[in-house]
């Protein structure tokens, strides 16, 4: 995995009204989780930005303003509803030695034969849950959809993820090449077609 640098500040000022001073200098609040303890910090937004507006994972060495430079990833961010502003992140710390879950954005690669037929291909699933040594785990997960026929649908158990302890069900459809309206009406019309004509010459 990439990693990242981030500068950030350990506080002591805690609770909604101190959270909310925050964020109008232009800072948000987080939470490093490491095992049982747990730091309050501050976090400058512009300097977050890059981390979290992305759909790649990071592991961020989070540098803490008069102390040491952990390593993290992020567990949960918090977004405004309406301007999608970052307005809380969780961190856990991770180590060399112990497996971390997390969701790895899936990458489908090839062009299915069904596309070429006049399908549309569908996304249905965006990112896989795997369990892992951070620094072991890939950027993503590539998944090929060459053979993908009109109306098939590759599943996770389907999809050839031999390296990895994939915890998202295989049966999770992964992406399927959809017959658009109009195809499916161009069929019905033939085969009807064709019917009529069968049961015009039985009656003759």
């Amino acid at each position: 995995m990439k990693t990242f640098d981030l500068s950030v500040v350990a506080r002591t000022e805690i609770g909604k009204a101190a959270n909310n001073q925050l964020r109008r200098e232009g800072s948000i609040p987080a939470v490093l989780y490491d095992n049982a303890k747990v730091t309050h910090l501050a976090i400058d937004v512009k300097e977050l930005r890059p981390a979290v507006y992305t759909r790649d994972n990071y592991i961020l060495n989070l540098a803490i303003e008069g102390g040491e430079t952990v390593q993290a990833i992020i567990r949960e961010a918090q977004f405004h509803r309406v301007n999608e502003k970052p307005l809380h992140i969780d961190f856990l710390r991770v180590s060399a030695d112990k497996e971390v879950i997390l969701e790895l954005p899936v990458v489908l690669v090839g062009t299915p034969k069904g596309v070429a037929q006049g399908g549309k291909l569908v996304t249905k699933l965006r990112r896989i849950k795997v369990k892992g040594i951070p620094q072991d785990l890939p950027d993503s997960v590539e998944i090929n959809v060459d053979d993908l026929a009109l109306g098939d649908t590759i599943k996770v158990s389907d999809a050839g993820i031999s390296n990895l302890h994939v915890i998202t069900s295989q049966s999770s459809g992964v992406a399927s090449v959809e017959i658009p309206r109009a195809l499916r009406s161009s069929t019905s019309d033939e085969e009807g077609g064709e019917g009529g004509e069968g049961e015009t010459a039985a009656a003759e």
